[in-house]
């Protein structure tokens, strides 16, 4: 059961559901596992995950990065157009860490990521 806040966290969808290139998709992919990763390294996570289940999932995201950067072409000409996907990735995830912030990275709003991710 997750906890309950006064106000419920709200986070809108980041990819519009349009077909991306492969190397699009490929490319915003890679963009979500950096932030994730990013996020649970943070020492703010330590206090509120398991030590071995957190390092195991850093472990496979970092794997997963990797692979992903060594078939990508330079992902800065990807995005082009009015909606860039990659900003969007980055406005969701900003929003998830001022979400975790105004709630001091406590246990309840990490169960609210939790279930988001």
């Amino acid at each position: 059961q997750p906890c309950h806040l006064q106000e419920p966290p709200f986070f809108p969808d980041t990819l519009p559901h349009n077909n991306l290139h492969p190397h699009q998709a490929a490319a915003a992919a890679l963009r979500i596992l950096q932030h994730l990763f990013h996020t649970l390294s943070t020492n703010s996570t330590r206090q509120h995950w398991h030590t071995q289940p957190r390092n195991d999932l850093l472990n496979k995201l970092q794997h997963y990065i990797h692979r992903l950067e060594q078939c990508l072409p330079d992902n800065a000409t990807l995005f082009k157009g009015p909606r860039n996907t990659l900003l969007a990735i980055n406005k969701y995830f900003r929003d998830i860490h001022l979400f975790l912030h105004a709630h001091n990275h406590s246990a309840c709003a990490w169960d609210h990521v939790r279930l988001e991710a």
